[in-house]
């Protein structure tokens, strides 16, 4: 497989990156969103889909994004350090852990990706899977370490309130703010303007600026998108399967039966 990480490179070097969520996790929408030009397919193996611990199923997955030209971004179900080395063993460059806690859980997390951490040695053990060509590529070590990526969702208030910290953890590839459950934590359930909560919402952003570290939202029009990179977002899921096919085929269908 492609050693390289094309949404790591870009997002390092200042760049902006979108992307498109395969609710089905369909390969063949996978590549299609590829071929469509997506940076990005956000897999959410937190809230559904197969089990992250069977790394069978990212055989066909990251085949998909290769052949697409694109990467995979996937949500696991929790920061666990064995479930993160597995999923990067079979081949997954981007991995964002929800609901942390603490920077000590943060740092646990990204050492979990790294052969060498922190000038240290680290906890990702060498493997034969899929991410090292089932054994055969060259300076597999030195290259996992210089393209993998991890990265978090700030949506607990025991996140916000160990927020600089979290930001200082050595390598974190990048925040990814969850503005429905942080309302859910701040006691104004799903009310993702609440006052409380954007004012919130914007001071994460701003910290998230200051240390430098990569942004990451959902935005779902043009104009909130932009606006988005104007503050520094440099993530961006703006679509995905499921939406597309009920906007799209949604208003055909609308459309052909009040003509008849």
């Amino acid at each position: 497989m492609d050693q390289q990480n094309s949404l790591r490179r870009t997002i390092e070097e200042g760049g902006v990156v979108y992307g498109a969520r395969a609710s089905t996790f369909s390969p063949t929408v996978i590549e299609v969103f590829g071929e469509l030009g997506v940076d990005f397919v956000w897999l959410d193996f937190e809230h559904m889909g197969p089990s992250p611990y069977d790394s069978r199923v990212f055989e066909d997955l990251t085949r998909a994004a290769e052949a697409g030209n694109t990467e995979l971004f996937v949500r696991l179900p929790s920061g666990d350090p064995p479930l993160i080395r597995k999923v990067l063993d079979a081949g997954v460059r981007n991995v964002l852990i929800p609901r942390v806690d603490s920077a000590e859980e943060v740092r646990k997390a990204v050492e979990a990706t790294r052969f060498v951490y922190d000038d240290e040695p680290g906890e990702r053990g060498k493997a034969s899977g899929r991410s090292s060509n089932w054994g055969t590529a060259d300076d597999y070590v030195q290259t996992e370490d210089n393209e993998v990526c991890l990265g978090v969702m700030i949506e607990k208030t025991t996140a916000v309130d160990d927020l600089d910290a979290i930001l200082d953890v050595p390598d974190l590839g990048f925040v990814f703010i969850g503005p429905s459950d942080l309302s859910v934590q701040m006691g104004h359930p799903t009310n993702k303007t609440h006052p409380e909560v954007k004012r919130q919402i914007e001071a994460i952003e701003d910290a998230c600026v200051a240390a430098d570290v990569p942004l990451g939202g959902i935005r779902n029009d043009p104009q909130s998108i932009a606006d988005a990179e104007q503050d520094g977002y440099q993530i961006l899921r703006v679509g995905g399967d499921l939406s597309s096919i009920e906007a799209l085929l949604g208003e055909q269908l609308t459309t052909i039966r009040d003509g008849n």
